[in-house]
């Protein structure tokens, strides 16, 4: 028997646990949630927070006994518990007796063949890097472990062993790239360890500590004080776009005042404004189409593959787009705006912006599906407009108008307390403090620490040990180049703070990503039988772990430049997608069997895991525990998926090309679908191929929308038919758009448990006609409706929509083995969860 959960031996980061024994100490201690929107206002209180009392009891599951408390802590404090009243719940302990999930072995310290010490205070690149003459950078013992490998066989096992202490690598960095580190690996540095020493904490800043001499700049109408200093010129300033002070992000001078950070779309103070008056056509340049016309996935929506390069698609790198096709199933020709016009008073200082084109609008996608960033080209103050330079090209799907906006980077917008602004040109710094001036100043200049790239598949760098680090303080990458990998609605920027390609057997294990400016570690193309475990992502300005990889057009079948065989196990994530808005946790595209197992994720603005495209299948998503995603997007929900694009693969049969993916599996899941999410697991556009099963999903119910061959069964929905974002699935089951011979065929909905809050209507089958039924296949499930309500199934009957009985529904051959019975009490639900998540069948 598997308990759920249990996989997380340890997770991490805020916890005061030394690295030898656990994870670094977290810099995020003091943490508290960003939003204030949470629960649901649709629904009790009393029910409302037992069942996120429930969710919390979940993610504390996962945490050993000893650290409970603290997770306890977190996740009261994510959920914003003091709402409910100061209600408490005891963890469930899981029983002695049962398996743990086990994680890839890792390679063990007694097998290095040889170690290499580093000290930042103590060392000396001219020492031998023994423990007593220890030497000063990670770089020069990187390159006497090449020296000795020289020297001894190559297959023996270095390891490289860093003492505490903070190492800049910014520090008169050469090599600005987000795909080379500055601690760079090759295919010379197989059978390697990169680790701390003990419990000694390594912090990898990617800036540089700035010495500065403060002076008083101007006093505020309200009171405040605008501080500068000139930037030494050892500080590359064309790097320096994110300033860290006292271990976090500051805030680039903007309007509307708030912090990125802790403030977000839905909250009472979001930082954004919505006083958009018009947004500016489009400047339309059409892209040449391919279309493939053969192979086609016939039987589907999504039959053909489809390519835009150049015009439109030309912001990206390389330039192609899906969506940059005239008609693209389901979209529209890829386009942004090329301008906003604000509502008198929007802008209040915009007549007083000395040189509007160092700033940047972040604005959302008119449909918020993600969120775009753009260089300001020039303004015209008295007509409230703004014309946009380069950007917006950080989603994929595009739109003519925008949503929500804030405008960054400033000077004149600089009047709020953790503000700051450079001026390139004089290279002065000013920063506005709260009442006293920090401490420490940190300027980011390079936004990749580690990169490990082989050569080539046929050389790839080869079982490779990283752990025990915290990785912080890295330049943005937003307004660097994104590509568009497959048909999904993502853009994704294919550079992290830790770098793969060409990859086999690496570890990345219990290590503290943190305030970072870019996503967490990024597998693109070819890496094989990765491990990323134990690991906390925090504040992340993108996502925290990407995994992308390339095809030569249609045909994957022939190139395997892909993810593949990718165990995510036990990681704590949250706080992302702090400027990129289409971001996740973790994002699959392009890529093979990859396994998410036993993760805790919250607080991000889309989905916690998203599986871009339908590219060979054979995922695993199990044992986690999602809750307030969505929180400023909108329709989505915790995990999401879509397959709008065919290509070949072996996954059907190997060695046998097919655009027929292999299934995928989610199972053991626990999802908390409230701010934004309208659906927990949302299978959108096209999807197929999937199982789920006995996971415990809160307001919401199951998707099907233009897709086919899923299969639902043993699962819990409690209170499907509420959703505290004003819209929802409102049933236990949706079935959009099904049509014959395209989509809806091979649906199984069976041996389900649905709780309806509200309503007593199960589902809402479109096109539902019992003149020629065209439904998922039904049996065996349990649903409960409100008491005092009378259970009605809708379907045509005689060309009109009627409101069936059971009984009625029954004698069409549906449903066969339902029950229909009164909801019960909240904390009944709550004992079938544990049931159902604790043990396996």
């Amino acid at each position: 028997m598997h308990h759920l959960f249990f996989v997380i031996l340890s997770l991490i980061g805020f916890l005061n646990i030394s690295y030898g024994d656990w994870a670094p100490k977290s810099l995020t201690e003091s943490y508290h949630p960003r939003y204030s929107t949470v629960g649901n206002p649709n629904i009790s209180p009393e029910h409302d927070c037992a069942l996120r009392a429930f969710t919390i009891e979940m993610a504390t599951y996962i945490e050993p006994t000893f650290s409970k408390t603290n997770w306890t802590t977190l996740s009261q404090s994510a959920f914003q518990m003091n709402q409910c009243n100061g209600t408490s719940h005891t963890a469930y302990q899981p029983s002695s007796s049962d398996k743990l999930f086990k994680t890839a072995p890792e390679i063990k310290k007694g097998t290095c063949h040889h170690t290499v010490f580093v000290h930042d205070l103590k060392g000396n690149n001219l020492f031998d890097g023994t423990f007593e003459r220890p030497m000063k950078t990670i770089q020069a013992a990187l390159s006497l472990t090449r020296t000795l490998r020289a020297v001894h066989d190559s297959g023996n096992t270095l390891c490289i062993t860093i003492r505490g202490g903070t190492y800049y690598l910014g520090t008169n960095a050469t090599i600005w790239s987000s795909q080379i580190g500055a601690i760079a690996l090759t295919s010379d540095d197989s059978n390697l360890v990169i680790e701390n020493y003990q419990d000694e904490r390594v912090i990898l800043s990617g800036g540089t500590l700035l010495q500065l001499q403060w002076s008083v700049h101007a006093k505020t109408a309200t009171g405040g004080t605008i501080m500068k200093a000139q930037v030494p010129p050892s500080v590359n300033l064309d790097q320096f776009n994110e300033l860290y002070i006292d271990d976090r992000r500051a805030i680039v001078a903007k309007y509307p005042n708030g912090d990125p950070s802790t403030q977000g779309l839905y909250a009472k103070d979001p930082g954004f404004s919505y006083d958009s008056q018009r947004w500016w056509p489009p400047n339309l340049n059409r892209s040449v189409e391919i279309h493939v016309q053969e192979p086609s996935r016939n039987g589907t929506v999504f039959t053909n593959y489809q390519l835009g390069l150049g015009g439109g698609a030309a912001v990206f790198n390389p330039p192609r787009n899906f969506w940059s096709t005239a008609s693209p199933p389901a979209g529209d020709n890829y386009a942004v705006p090329s301008g906003l016009t604000v509502k008198n008073g929007a802008l209040p200082h915009i007549s007083n912006w000395s040189t509007p084109t160092t700033g940047f609008v972040h604005a959302f996608h008119s449909g918020y599906w993600g969120s775009w960033i753009f260089e300001i080209a020039s303004i015209n103050s008295t007509q409230n407009t703004i014309i946009f330079g380069r950007g917006g090209f950080q989603e994929a799907r595009g739109s003519r108008d925008g949503g929500a906006f804030y405008v960054a980077n400033i000077f004149e917008e600089l009047d709020s307390p953790n503000e700051w602004f450079l001026d390139r040109d004089t290279r002065t710094l000013y920063f506005m403090p709260n009442e006293t001036m920090p401490n420490v100043f940190v300027a980011s200049q390079i936004s990749c620490l580690i990169s490990v790239s082989g050569s080539g598949i046929e050389n790839p760098v080869h079982n490779v040990l990283i752990r025990g680090l915290i990785l912080t303080q890295t330049s943005s990458t937003y307004m660097r180049d994104y590509m568009v990998p497959s048909g999904g609605d993502w853009a994704v920027h294919r550079g992290g703070t830790m770098y793969l390609t060409n990859t086999k057997n690496v570890t990345i294990t219990r290590h503290l990503f943190t305030q970072l400016g870019s996503n967490g570690v990024a597998l693109i193309d070819f890496n094989d039988a990765t491990s990323i475990t134990l690991n906390e992502f925090v504040w992340l300005a993108d996502s925290a772990i990407i995994l992308v990889g390339s095809t030569n057009g249609i045909d994957g079948f022939s190139v395997a430049s892909q993810p593949a065989n990718t165990l995510i196990q036990s990681n704590l994530i949250h706080e992302t997608g702090i400027y990129v808005k289409q971001s996740s946790p973790v994002l699959i595209s392009v890529s093979r069997s990859v396994s998410v197992i036993g993760n805790l994720m919250f607080n991000m603005p889309r989905a916690a895991i998203n599986v871009n495209d339908g590219f060979y299948g054979n995922h695993t998503i199990s044992w986690n525990v999602l809750f307030n995603t969505v929180r400023e997007t909108s329709d989505h929900g915790p995990i999401n998926s879509w397959d709008r694009q065919p290509f070949l693969t072996d996954a059907v049969q190997p060695g046998l090309p097919s655009l027929w993916q292999h299934g995928s599996y989610i199972h053991h899941n626990t999802l908390f679908n409230n701010y934004r999410s309208v659906w927990p697991i949302d299978h959108d556009d096209g999807s197929c191929f999937y199982e789920d099963s006995y996971n415990f999903q809160v307001y919401g119910g199951k998707k099907n929308y233009l897709g086919h061959s899923k299969t639902d069964h043993h699962e819990i929905y409690v209170y499907s038919d509420v959703n505290g974002g004003g819209f929802g699935s409102n049933v236990c089951l949706s079935d959009y758009a099904p049509t014959r011979g395209s989509s809806g065929w091979n649906e199984t909905w069976i041996q389900n448990t649905c709780v309806l809050y509200q309503s007593p209507v199960p589902y809402n089958i479109e096109n539902c006609d019992t003149a020629n039924i065209f439904v998922p296949y039904l049996a065996n499930n349990k649903i409960y409706i409100p008491s005092g309500t009378q259970v009605a199934f809708t379907c045509k009957v005689n060309g009109s929509s009627t409101r069936l009985s059971l009984e009625q529904w029954q004698s069409y051959g549906l449903d066969i083995g339902t029950t229909v019975q009164t909801a019960p009490d909240v904390q009944t639900i709550i004992e079938w969860g544990r049931e159902m998540l604790q043990r396996t069948t």
